[in-house]
């Protein structure tokens, strides 16, 4: 879904007179802190899909650091108002993942009829513990969890939680914002000077 929040993001930006290169120019602080955290979380599911005890053992921990990174670089960026989205998001993943004990909760129904019978299969068997069945969701967290799916017309097949849905809107606000004029005028520091030594921004 990320990717489908980046490219809406530009295209719709293009289409309200947005530049690309803005998005190298704006005041986005610590951007390399997401890349980190998002690359960190990335890791863990592939390293408990491979059956890697240690990451297995304390996959909370490593949740907690990587989404404590996150945090600190949305708290950093909170000029865009958008970005209230993506930490909204974030904090309801955060929190279905912390109460069920560092699994995200699934809704298995929607894994078999979209085809991921694979998946289903693993998490029935319990090889992949970053995932439960979402009747086993502790506190209410079942809300949280990942129970939408893309519509059956749409060529890639997707499920996503109310978290992971709130920040790819706020992904796709964020972009289109900072490559539009507005933005990008609001924060610019340059002092220019005219032809008569006049200050003027």
């Amino acid at each position: 879904m990320v990717l489908e929040g980046i490219i809406l993001g530009i295209l719709v930006g293009r289409f309200r007179g947005g530049k690309f290169k803005r998005l190298g120019t704006s005041l986005f602080k610590f951007s390399w802190i997401i890349f980190l955290s998002f690359a960190l979380q990335l890791g863990i599911s592939i390293m408990i899909s491979l059956g890697h005890p240690f990451v297995i053992q304390y996959r909370m921990i490593l949740y907690v650091l990587s989404y404590v990174l996150l945090f600190l670089a949305l708290f950093l960026n909170m000029q865009f108002k958008c970005m209230w989205f993506i930490m909204i998001g974030a904090i309801t993943n955060f929190a279905a993942i912390m109460l069920n004990g560092g699994s995200m909760p699934v809704d298995m129904g929607i894994l078999e009829r979209n085809g991921f019978q694979n998946m289903l299969n693993s998490i029935r068997m319990e090889a992949l513990p970053q995932y439960i069945p979402l009747e086993e969701a502790g506190l209410y967290t079942s809300y949280l969890g990942k129970r939408l799916s893309m519509p059956a017309m749409y060529p890639l097949k997707q499920i996503f939680s109310v978290g992971d849905l709130l920040m790819v809107i706020g992904i796709f606000f964020l972009i289109q914002n900072m490559m539009t004029p507005s933005i990008y005028n609001r924060t610019s520091k340059i002092i220019r000077f005219d032809h008569k030594s006049r200050v003027f921004k």
